[in-house]
């Protein structure tokens, strides 16, 4: 406890001499900013780096010439440059000559130069004379530039060539299916009588034995229709039972309507149950009046004695009549001054419960507020493109619902200070826990507004538009949320119950100091003094009938005592069928009220519908299967023997020649055809850990660069040694001083954290899935960072400071930060498992694009074991290594170079 203490007395001193001087403060305060400008400028400047490439020159020039095919003039390079000129993907420029593309490559006027030959549409088209020549396309790059222009301007190449094949693919096979097709249309206008005839002949022999299974099928219903009769006869008799039924079912929903007032008398048992304690109390009371009934004898004896002493008593408080009544004019004066106070307060009451209800169940709409307004906005982004008209209505709803937010955190906080007076007057702390959650839902208001307030209608974009909805509606669900966690009938029970605490009160003590100048002392007196009389009368009666009371009790005793178990076990298992049984027979009984009410109406209707229905149909019915049987028995046979031959004939036929899978091949969708030739194959992409864009990926990146720059930064400037005067140094240990600037430095680093964090998502709007979280893993990583600089520093002087700047050379490399780890050296993937700063990447990672816990387990338990073991590495070397370390640094300080 002495070691923490004195560290804290360090720590405290640490920061007193920081402010006391206005150059260290603000010292203090750059190298807690500087290191987060190190982040957002390189966040900002890889923000979006491939939105321009449509700015990057690339030189096009095509010596194409017209080549022919099918009798007509082809050519493909005037095509592609058509295409060009709409695709904005790179700044294409269109040149005059091979000559002017060349110099401008050479020149570094363009990044790459695309030339087409004379050939090239000849040689595209070469397939059709068999003697197949590829065409080329001359791709000249320079590459000393940039490092990363050619790649794109490569891509570009790559996708022109795709775009050349895919063109040349859809065009070929859309001409020579159109030609398929027009046969294949011309062939079938003349077969669609024989197809349809050879399907029906072909369909109906393959299905012979499904069709004589129906037949069977005929004739057995046939068969079978003097039973059908038979139940339809007493489905008719049925109906007749139908008005009883109905009877049932009403009584059935009757009884179902008093169920609530039958499981309000039985739920008399639970209060049987919850009293069996108290029965038991009482049998034992009873057992114990029984066989201390000896005592109530002796105490009735005593109670005579007392009350013929109180009789005494009474007679001499009448003497100090005059001056009580005298006491009781003095303090009726102060009771009426608060008169007044108490009647407004008690017509105050309604109103402010009713003020308090109606406040909380209107915060309760922000919600839904935002899903119409939501809504509204999403209604305008229907299209993807916000035109200058739904800009401004854009706008307005902003403007509307920042307004209503307004208004709702001032209806809220006037909430706040009314119930605060409240509780104030009445000296508790009784409302604190809900206006703390008041306090909150008004934060959470006044950050939702701040979010709306920073939307610009006339600049924002569609997709960050979708972006900030979604933000919006997490907040407004989290302040309904949190604003319907508040029992509003709870809030206005405890006002309530405060101010009708308040009101009884000083009514109480007014209605005393009433009823105590009104009431005649002396006749009250005079009435007690007889009264007293009376009960010592009455008592001296009882007294002489105690005997056959306690004849009485004994019996009473033994009758309650001698059963209590069965009184007891007949209790319980009454509140047991209550709860276990009442309620299964509740859910049946509804149930089939409302199988009376909703469906049984439209049961009975069909019934009796279809019974009718069936009745008219069937004699016909009857006639038909008459018909059908006489057709299966006696003409079937002979149908099936000719459809079975028909059949043969047409498989014959088709052994040479599929006909319909000629016509169907010939009758082929040009257009579709060629476009699957040309494409036959789509990609679908589907984005697990969606992130809005490149700045807001490389965000964990730079961050984690950041705080390990700020530690090291910080390490530079700030020495580990802790001062002391002379008189203080024999005070603290070595420990308590490495301890209590540790702490200093972990402050820092902590506040590093939190400025690059919070001005990643507030000032540069970075793309933050879990902002909380991303918050949380910063600071993490920031005391973890710190944590192992200052050790290292504290334990090796300068020669700390380089191994920190090393592992910062290294986690550039083989941190994987910007490119993944698997495309660098075999060193750089060794090392990068035993790097902190790629643990602390991958857990600013998951906060960024959706956390995986497992993931984010694993870097949390790295960085945490890290923290604690340099922690403790440190504070047990320290006092044992610092004189080296001393000794080491003034060796290096005799080539005053280093300090």
């Amino acid at each position: 406890m002495k070691h923490i203490k004195n560290t804290l007395k360090l720590f405290k001193l640490d920061w007193q001499r920081i402010f006391k001087n206005p150059i260290a403060t603000l010292l203090i305060i750059a190298l807690m900013i500087i290191p987060s400008l190190y982040a957002w400028f390189n966040i900002k400047a890889l923000w979006d780096p491939y939105a321009n490439t449509g700015e990057l020159p690339i030189a096009v020039y095509s010596d194409d010439q017209a080549a022919s095919f099918k009798d007509k003039k082809v050519n493909i390079g005037e095509e592609v440059l058509k295409n060009l000129h709409e695709n904005k993907q790179l700044g294409w420029k269109f040149v005059d000559s091979k000559k002017e593309l060349d110099k401008g490559v050479k020149s570094g006027k363009y990044y790459a130069g695309i030339y087409l030959p004379k050939d090239f549409s000849k040689d595209l088209l070469s397939f059709t004379t068999g003697e197949i020549t590829k065409p080329k396309i001359e791709y000249s790059i320079n590459e000393k530039i940039n490092a990363i222009a050619p790649k794109i301007a490569e891509k570009g190449a790559t996708s022109l060539q795709a775009q050349i094949t895919d063109q040349f693919t859809e065009t070929a096979s859309n001409t020579l299916v159109r030609v398929f097709n027009e046969i294949g249309y011309d062939l079938d206008s003349n077969l669609v009588s024989i197809t349809k005839v050879k399907d029906m002949i072909l369909s109906t022999d393959t299905n012979i034995a499904e069709i004589d299974k129906y037949t069977q099928e005929v004739v057995a219903l046939h068969g079978k229709m003097p039973e059908l009769k038979t139940k339809l006869a007493k489905a008719n008799e049925f109906v007749e039972y139908l008005p009883e039924v109905d009877a049932l079912g009403a009584k059935l929903v009757d009884l179902n309507a008093k169920m609530p007032a039958i499981k309000e008398q039985a739920k008399v048992i639970l209060t049987l149950q919850e009293k069996i304690p108290e029965i038991q109390n009482a049998g034992k009371q009873l057992a114990m009046i029984d066989e201390d009934f000896a005592s109530v004898e002796q105490t009735m004896n005593e109670g005579i004695e007392e009350a013929k002493q109180g009789l005494i008593i009474i007679q001499g408080v009448q003497q100090a009549l005059p001056d009580i009544q005298k006491l009781g004019d003095q303090a009726d004066q102060l009771a009426s001054a608060t008169s007044d106070g108490a009647s407004k307060l008690q017509e105050a009451l309604p109103s402010i419960t009713s003020s308090i209800k109606v406040t909380l169940d209107s915060v309760q709409t922000i919600s839904s507020n935002v899903s119409a307004i939501a809504g509204q906005i999403e209604q305008l982004l229907s299209d993807n493109e916000l035109t200058p008209e739904e800009r401004a209505a854009l706008k307005q709803l902003l403007a509307q619902f920042s307004d209503s937010l307004a208004k709702q955190q001032a209806a809220i906080d006037q909430l706040i200070v009314m119930l605060t007076n409240i509780q104030q007057s009445a000296g508790n702390q009784d409302l604190q826990p809900i206006i703390d959650n008041l306090t909150s839902v008004s934060t959470l208001i006044g950050g939702l507004k701040a979010r709306v307030d920073s939307i610009d209608a006339d600049a924002i974009s569609a997709e960050e538009l979708e972006a900030v909805l979604n933000e919006i509606r997490a907040t407004a669900d989290n302040i309904s949320s949190l604003a319907g966690s508040i029992d509003v009938d709870g809030v206005t029970a405890s006002v309530n119950d405060i101010l009708t605490k308040l009101i009884d009160t000083i009514h109480t003590a007014q209605g005393l100091l009433s009823q105590a100048k009104q009431v005649d002392f002396a006749a009250l007196l005079r009435s007690t003094e007889a009264t007293v009389a009376n009960a010592i009368g009455i008592l001296e009666k009882y007294q002489a009938e105690l005997p056959a009371i306690k004849q009485e009790v004994h019996d009473a005793n033994v009758l309650l005592n001698g059963h209590m178990d069965t009184i007891v076990n007949g209790i319980n298992k009454g509140a047991d069928l209550y709860n276990n049984e009442l309620p299964i027979i509740e859910d049946k009984l509804g149930l089939a009220a409302a199988f009376i009410q909703n469906d049984y109406p439209g049961i009975r209707d069909n019934i009796t519908g279809t019974l009718k229905t069936v009745n008219d149909k069937m004699p016909d019915l009857e006639a038909a299967l008459n018909k059908a049987n006489d057709l299966v028995k006696n003409d079937w046979p002979n149908i099936k023997k000719g459809l079975h031959k028909a059949a043969e004939a047409i498989r014959e036929g088709e052994k040479d020649v599929d006909l319909g899978e000629v016509i169907k091949l010939l009758k082929l969708d040009a257009n579709a055809e060629s476009d699957f030739f040309a494409k036959p194959v789509e990609i679908s992409e589907k984005q697990i850990y969606p992130i809005a864009n490149n700045g807001s990926a490389s965000t964990p990146f730079y961050t984690a660069l950041c705080l390990w720059v700020g530690a090291v930064l910080f390490s530079s400037v700030a020495t580990t040694d802790f001062y002391l005067e002379e008189k203080d140094r024999g005070k603290y240990s070595k420990r308590e001083q490495f301890s209590a600037r540790m702490l200093t430095f972990i402050v820092m680093g902590l506040a590093q954290a939190l400025i690059v964090t919070l001005g990643n998502y507030f000032l540069l709007g970075v793309d933050v899935r879990q902002p909380f979280y991303s918050v949380l893993f910063a600071l993490l990583i920031a005391l973890a960072f710190m944590m192992m600089v200052y050790v290292l520093v504290a334990l090796f002087g300068n020669v700390g400071k380089g191994i920190a700047i090393i592992i910062l050379v290294l986690s550039i490399s083989g941190g994987g930060g910007n490119y993944p780890i698997q495309v660098s050296g075999k060193f750089f993937q060794f090392i990068n498992p035993l790097l902190p700063f790629t643990h602390a990447v991958n857990l600013l990672r998951e906060s960024a694009g959706g956390i995986y816990w497992p993931n984010a387990w694993k870097a949390i338990l790295i960085l945490v074991v890290i923290t604690i073991v340099f922690c403790l590495a440190g504070i047990l070397l320290y006092p044992h290594i610092e004189e080296k370390t001393k000794k080491l640094a003034s060796v290096s300080h005799e080539s005053h170079i280093f300090h």
